[in-house]
């Protein structure tokens, strides 16, 4: 059975039984967390060919940042095997770009996407996710019931995501989907074609389709694109498009879910993110910082050096935890307590350095218009907790499998709908 308690080895390195796929772990997270990085911040796990555990906030942070000693790409040791990325173990089958490269490499692809991302880009798409927004609810506000993942959160996340890509708006159930199955651990998902083959192959043949008949979007763009003075190949296009649809739905949806469960009994607080600006921009780094719908990235050490007094060696697998950094006491007072109001608010949600989500202000863009249309439309929804699931998985995402709730029925707001179905 596997435990947090740590214990020094023979070379005074600290040892854990941490498994991040196991039972015990999805169970407890928070608790499981919290036990091992008071023991020690930085740690050590023999699973998965063994790896560091990085827990503290100060030391993930330093960790993220340092772009000198850490690596985020993959490559092939001297036996062949796969190694690097961000996750743990590695993943075969893609390549996660921007994140799993480096600079000078990381430059080139980084600034093929970064503009629609933009603070400024990402302003301008507000009313448009407002659009979205009430779209998604006029399809659900007559039921009088709804699952929020699946018939809010994902759906909203999905369409302007899609929008911006330039992908076709009546392929959010697909993409949704098999995301959504992949990573929160819904029977179906993960190697299957309903998982993330599923999403790669429908990725290769739209590139494909669109280098013959342009469109408008971010997808052609990239296409059209040149990295290092050469045309981009599909297979960076696919992996471009894919970290950022993977990257943001169940993420954002997951935000917003658990939020909207905190907030049910509520109503002073319900009020004030709908009327109060200021305050829910502030509400939404707390929920960021609690909730943690990003679990933690993976990194490798590129040379021999000392973190918090323990001996990394080149080729060390580190997991940083960003959860467990948002919950230390030594950053944050009652960490495990929502404070709508906590400022300053030094979360590491988003990640930090070079690698930090690319889709951070687009994903707080969703939740700060969406989360208030949807409580002003909705005022008296209560969560079914028979029908609330958390995922299967913690080891990658945080939220919810389902989260079902009820309310009294309303009226639709849009003349013209903007797809006939979801």
């Amino acid at each position: 059975m596997m435990t947090p308690d740590a214990k020094p080895n023979t070379t005074d390195r600290i040892d854990t039984e941490f498994d991040i796929h196991s039972p015990e772990y999805l169970e407890k997270k928070t608790a499981y967390e919290a036990s091992i990085r008071s023991r020690c911040p930085v740690s050590w796990t023999e699973k998965y060919d063994g790896h560091w555990v990085i827990s503290g906030h100060h030391a993930v942070g330093a960790g993220l940042r340092d772009r000198e000693r850490f690596t985020a790409a993959k490559y092939t040791d001297e036996n062949g095997k796969l190694k690097g990325g961000i996750t743990i173990p590695t993943a075969e089958g893609y390549r996660a770009l921007p994140n799993e490269s480096d600079p000078p490499e990381w430059d080139g692809y980084r600034k093929l996407v970064s503009r629609p991302f933009s603070p400024q880009s990402v302003d301008k798409l507000r009313p448009r996710i407002a659009e979205f927004a009430d779209e998604v609810i006029d399809h659900l506000i007559e039921a009088g019931e709804a699952d929020f993942v699946m018939q809010l959160g994902s759906p909203v996340t999905a369409l302007i995501t899609l929008d911006v890509l330039g992908l076709p708006l009546e392929d959010w159930r697909f993409y949704a989907e098999r995301i959504h199955q992949t990573f929160s651990g819904v029977p179906g998902g993960g190697d299957s074609e309903a998982g993330i083959p599923g999403i790669q192959k429908r990725l290769a043949e739209t590139i494909a389709a669109r280098r013959i008949t342009p469109q408008v979007g971010v997808l052609d763009d990239l296409i059209a694109s040149e990295i290092d003075g050469r045309p981009t190949t599909d297979e960076e296009v696919k992996d471009l498009i894919y970290d950022i649809l993977v990257g943001g739905f169940d993420t954002t949806a997951g935000l917003m879910a658990g939020a909207v469960r905190y907030l049910e009994d509520k109503p002073e607080l319900k009020t004030r993110i709908i009327e109060d600006e200021d305050f829910r921009r502030t509400a939404t780094e707390e929920f960021l910082r609690y909730i943690s719908p990003a679990v933690g990235l993976a990194k490798t050490a590129t040379q021999d050096f000392d973190l918090e007094g323990q001996q990394i060696k080149a080729g060390d697998k580190m997991w940083f935890m960003y959860r467990a950094a948002n919950w230390d006491p030594e950053e944050f007072e009652n960490p495990e307590v929502i404070d709508l109001e906590r400022s300053p608010n030094r979360h590491y949600a988003f990640g930090a350095g070079i690698h930090r989500c690319l889709g951070s202000n687009l994903a707080r863009a969703i939740f700060q218009t969406v989360l208030p249309r949807f409580l002003e439309r909705v005022p008296d929804y209560v969560v079914d907790q028979e029908h609330t699931r958390n995922y299967a998985f913690a080891c990658v995402n945080a939220g919810f499998q389902e989260l079902r709730f009820t309310f009294t029925p309303g009226k639709k707001v849009r003349e013209m709908p903007i797809l006939e179905e979801l």
